[in-house]
């Protein structure tokens, strides 16, 4: 595959220009979190002055793969004088949920109760659809028909970033979630991902196995690390010092047994409580992950016998590893000399700035909620979520 033509649209999408002579395109779809790209092109070719911020990037016709242009700048080389590159960076379209914040209308908690397809969706139409503040409207942004995939759950928020809360439901409910670009009706429409069982354990569907020895793989990295994994939660909810509620979550015993205490005082109940402390405990899972290089276009074809959400069978018998995990990430690399694809199979891997977000998210959740006081003296720890 060469490099792919981008079409440049503003927001009420009138095409302004194409262009397929850049140097290169990084483009990374997530299933749960939003993606992001990069783009590096001379300033001096035809239409750059279309790439300024708030216009869009359409990889030729894939209606899944937008960007919002954010960045623009100049790069420098080795000496630190300036280049004719231009760099253009964004997040994919999933970053208009980053727009919003989860405001809730009553003054106290946003909470609701049903699918875990139909609590996404609520949230997103609460909060860029049909929001009371119109000002919060993201205009042309519809949510496409509830299926109500997932189980019956409980979520709650308040002022959470949305495109954050979402990652956390779909993590937890295993569902991921996208916006698509729809000409037709000149929309951005929001959806939620399963992605299919393609592991070699099933016979509905031909499976699809990546290993090196199938000459599928270019490259691998595994981890599988316990670093940071708890499996029982002493869950604190209202209330202060011995009078404040305790609930346990989680029946590892034993010299398995990895305890953590999880701030839960936003809980009105003790149903409540042991829901919302199930959902963070699984923030604290193993981590399981398999970065890999993949041959798009030997056994198996990127985007039809696979894509992203899927859960394929992925092996390397020299690190004795076989493992069904979900594909989680796809960087398409598009460059002059060919085109690349990289893989993330299994679990997403805390960054810094994750880390950070769940620090701030806790100490927000404590000063607004006036209990759990423990929970910021005792954060450094790094034994509370």
């Amino acid at each position: 595959m060469d490099t792919l033509p981008i079409r440049i649209i503003d927001k009420d999408f009138n095409l302004l220009a194409e262009i397929d002579n850049y140097e290169s395109l990084i483009f990374i779809r997530r299933f749960y979190k939003v993606g992001e790209f990069e783009l590096h092109i001379n300033i001096n070719k035809s239409y750059t002055d279309k790439l300024v911020d708030g216009n869009l990037i359409l990889l030729g016709n894939k209606l899944n793969k937008v960007g919002i242009i954010m960045h623009r700048e100049n790069t420098y080389d080795q000496n630190g004088e300036p280049t004719d590159t231009l760099l253009i960076k964004g997040p994919t379209l999933k970053g208009l949920c980053n727009r919003r914040l989860m405001v809730p209308s009553n003054g106290g908690y946003d909470s609701f109760e049903g699918s875990q397809e139909a609590i996404m969706k609520y949230f997103v139409e609460k909060n860029c659809v049909n929001s009371i503040d119109i000002s919060r409207k993201i205009s042309n942004l519809l949510i496409a028909e509830n299926k109500n995939r997932g189980i019956a759950d409980k979520w709650r928020s308040r002022y959470e970033n949305l495109a954050d809360k979402l990652t956390e439901i779909g993590e937890y409910a295993n569902l991921g979630w996208d916006i698509n670009l729809d000409f037709n009706n000149n929309k951005f429409v929001f959806d939620i991902i399963q992605g299919r069982n393609l592991t070699a354990d099933q016979e509905l569907l031909p499976p699809v196995i990546f290993s090196v020895n199938f000459e599928n793989l270019k490259s691998r990295h595994y981890i599988d690390s316990s670093l940071n994994h708890k499996n029982v939660g002493y869950c604190g909810g209202k209330g202060d010092n011995e009078n404040r509620l305790i609930q346990q979550v989680g029946e590892v015993s034993g010299f398995d047994r990895i305890e953590s205490f999880i701030d839960c005082s936003q809980a009105e109940d003790v149903t409540e409580l042991k829901t919302i402390g199930n959902q963070k405990l699984d923030e604290l899972k193993k981590i399981k992950s398999f970065e890999v290089g993949i041959i798009p276009y030997g056994s198996f074809n990127y985007e039809l016998d696979y894509d992203l959400g899927d859960i394929i069978t992925a092996q390397d018998k020299n690190l004795g590893v076989t493992m069904n995990s979900r594909i989680i990430e796809f960087k398409e690399i598009y460059e002059v000399n060919g085109f690349n694809l990289e893989a993330i199979f299994g679990t997403n891997i805390p960054n810094l700035l994750d880390k950070i977000k769940n620090m701030a998210k806790q100490q927000f959740s404590t000063a607004i909620t006036g209990t759990g006081g423990n929970a910021i003296t005792n954060i450094d720890g790094g034994s509370f979520v």
